[in-house]
Parts: C-alpha cells; sequence; structure tokens
C-alpha cells in the first residue's frame, strides 16, 4: 500500500525561556532607557546601580549576560569583569561594556580582559540586539524580531477563505513574519501579503517557510512562518522605523 505523503507541518512547542540578563549602570536615566529596550527585546533582566549588588545577585543565579557602564558608584565595571573572569564559575558569562566614557585606552583594558563588545552610549537598538544574540545564542537572528499585534491579509482574502480579518502578525521583522491563522498555506507557497502600519498598506510577497498547528497541550494559536521574497524599499524602510519605533516608544531622546 503507498503511504500518503508526509504533511510539511510542525508541532509548536512552547516559546524558549527569556533569557536573563543582569544590567549595571550608575547613570539613573541609562539604566531605565536600557532596561525598557531590553525588555522588549523580549530579555528578564535585573537591574542595578553597582557592581557590589550584581555579584550578590550571580552568587544565586548565573545569567546569560552582564551589561554594564564602566562608571559605578563603588567599584567599576572594569574591576568587575576582570572579577567575572577570574572566577571559574563566571569565567564564562558574556559582558558586554555600554558605556559614556570614550576612552580608547580604557577600551583596550577592557577588551583586553575578555569583554565581548564595547558599545558607546547611545547604542541604537538594532547594534545592541546583534551584539547580544551573538554573545548568547548559538544561532544568533541577525534582525530584531518584535512581538506585536497587526491585521494582515493573506493571498487578497483571508486564508480560511473568507474575507473576515481572521489572520494577524504576532511577530514581526524586517525579513518576515508569522501569521497566525486557522488555515496555514502550504510550505514553499509564494503569497501577497498587506501589512497595515499607522494605517498604511504595506503591500509585499512572501514564502511560507513552515507551518504550524495547534498542540492540544498548549495555548498557542497555528499559522505559518513566511519569509519576505518581494519588498519595495520604501515598505521596508517603514518596517523598519516602526519596530525601532515600537522598541523605543514612551523613551526620551537621549
Amino acid at each position: 500500500m503507498t503511504e500518503p505523503p508526509v504533511q510539511e507541518t510542525i508541532t509548536r512547542i512552547p516559546d524558549r525561556k527569556k533569557s536573563f540578563a543582569i544590567l549595571v549602570d550608575g547613570y539613573v536615566r541609562d539604566l531605565f532607557t536600557t532596561g525598557m529596550i531590553l525588555q522588549r527585546l523580549d530579555y528578564d533582566v535585573y537591574i542595578t546601580n553597582t557592581a557590589e549588588d550584581a555579584l550578590k545577585v550571580m552568587e544565586a543565579a548565573l545569567p546569560a549576560l552582564v551589561i554594564t557602564e564602566l562608571t559605578l558608584p563603588q567599584m567599576s565595571g572594569l574591576e568587575m569583569l576582570v572579577r567575572l573572569r577570574h572566577d571559574p564559575r563566571t569565567r564564562d558569562i558574556p559582558v558586554m561594556i555600554h558605556t559614556s566614557q570614550n576612552d580608547p585606552n580604557r577600551e583596550k583594558m577592557c577588551r583586553a580582559s575578555g569583554c565581548v563588545a564595547f558599545l558607546k552610549k547611545p547604542a541604537d537598538p538594532g547594534a545592541l540586539y546583534s551584539v547580544i544574540q551573538q554573545a548568547t545564542e548559538d544561532t544568533p537572528r541577525q534582525h530584531i524580531r518584535l512581538r506585536t499585534l497587526l491585521p494582515v491579509r493573506v493571498g487578497g482574502l483571508a486564508a480560511t477563505g473568507s474575507t473576515a480579518g481572521t489572520e494577524y502578525v504576532s511577530e514581526l521583522s524586517e525579513k518576515g513574519i508569522f501569521v497566525c491563522t486557522l488555515g496555514p498555506r502550504p510550505v514553499n507557497t509564494v503569497l501577497s501579503v498587506t501589512l497595515m502600519i499607522h494605517s498604511i498598506p504595506v503591500k509585499l510577497k512572501a514564502m511560507v517557510l513552515r507551518t504550524v498547528v495547534m498542540n492540544s497541550g498548549f495555548f498557542e494559536a497555528p499559522g505559518m512562518a513566511m519569509k519576505f521574497v518581494e519588498i519595495s524599499p520604501t515598505d521596508l524602510e517603514l518596517l523598519r522605523n516602526f519596530i525601532k519605533g515600537q522598541i523605543m516608544r514612551d523613551i526620551p531622546a537621549q
């Protein structure tokens, strides 16, 4: 008997656990700003203005990443970096320097002491995200993946075959989307897609990379991951600005 064709679908597993980061900054405004950005980039963040407090936290739980300013009330960020590198328990924790200092010699000292990156404030969210991904992920993402809720029209009609707006985008990057829908299309299908960004229709074409079915054990909507294959430079810039705007919303300009 001929075997039935295998359906190219996957059961969605729960979202991976958020990475835990420790943020240390002696400047209250920067502590708030960077902390908010990290939360919106989907990281769990412990914030503190002293290296001593950060070290105490690490006695109980090791983070995936430490981000620190150099200028701190007591122990400096560089001193903390050196201590972490000399402790067998913490020496493998990536440490990123995020500082307002502009001293090439200090940067050389930090790099020689083992920091994974040296970023000057204010760091662009995209640059911050890229460095964190490189430091903490085996397969780092190149672009911010924003959790969102946007209306979308796929193929001119809803994927269920009706004109009702039953689909929506739950994840968005400048390279693709995840569309929550009860009727995902077959893998490798190229479809026209219309997103609504600030009431502006963004029209593009995207290919279905994978489809997702409901798992009765988890309360997650089925849908399809789609990669953009055709988008105008103007619409791409609109998407980039929207993503950055969502990350930076309500944060005063520095």
